[in-house]
């Protein structure tokens, strides 16, 4: 029996866009939680999660919205794709998962509603997974929040990676100085978006943020860094989730 419900919850959770739900009297606006800045002025996943088998909700492009209204017992929440029902889990906890759109179009373009008393409601993207449409560009925003296990996935210790002699020259174009970790730059983008430098390999200048996004890009097996997918500012760019699983 539990196996049962839990299968009636996932398919509930899954086809919750199949009937339009009514509107309840309380309400909360999208407004960007669990996206990160992917530096052209658009939004990437903080955390994707792609493939059943690692641990996906779903397999292919997907995005999970997650409510969170202490004390409801009803959601529904209007995006893109109309209106669908949220799935209940939990005390005042409700899940959707929606197919896939552009992060960037998505703040202030999604809202949830719900019964109940009116509270501090949350309505977040907890994770999800973009399509790989080839080209290969994963952010500076995707590295700094990546788990450990993308890096090993690039052979890359990102406690004691230095700039100076692993992006510097070919990526960059110069050394910095002083020196810092690959880490320290990824965590400090006013310091390290400055004026891009030619670097001597890549094509394209970019400044020392961009050029350690290019540099781990670079190092993913079987892809290469490309400048014309990254000047696109497209989100579905990164072969790999933050967990350093492939896309398929």
């Amino acid at each position: 029996m539990i196996i049962l419900a839990a299968t009636l919850a996932l398919a509930a959770l899954i086809g919750g866009g199949v009937l339009a739900a009514g509107a309840y009297p309380n309400s909360v606006t999208y407004s960007g939680q669990g996206l990160i800045a992917d530096g052209f002025g658009g939004y990437d996943l903080r955390t994707e999660i792609c493939g059943v088998v690692n641990g996906a909700d779903v397999d292919g492009p997907y995005l999970l919205w997650v409510l969170t209204a202490t004390g409801a017992n009803n959601a529904d929440i209007t995006g893109p794709w109309g209106t669908a029902s949220m799935t209940k889990f939990g005390n005042g906890t409700f899940k959707y998962i929606s197919g896939w759109y552009d992060p960037s179009t998505l703040p202030g373009n999604v809202s949830a509603t719900y019964d109940g008393r009116a509270k501090n409601a949350q309505l977040v993207i907890s994770h999800g997974c973009r399509p790989f449409t080839g080209g290969a560009w994963c952010s500076p925003g995707f590295w700094r929040n990546a788990r450990d296990s993308a890096w090993a996935l690039v052979a890359v210790d990102r406690t004691n990676a230095m700039f100076n002699g692993n992006v510097s020259t070919f990526y960059y174009g110069a050394d910095l100085d002083p020196d810092a970790l690959l880490q320290t730059v990824l965590d400090n983008p006013p310091t390290y978006s400055g004026p891009p430098v030619q670097g001597t390999g890549v094509g394209c200048a970019l400044n020392a943020f961009n050029a350690t996004g290019a540099y781990l890009t670079d190092k993913i097996p079987g892809f290469q860094f490309n400048c014309a997918v990254m000047q696109a500012g497209g989100s579905n760019a990164c072969p790999i989730d933050s967990f350093g699983h492939f896309k398929q």
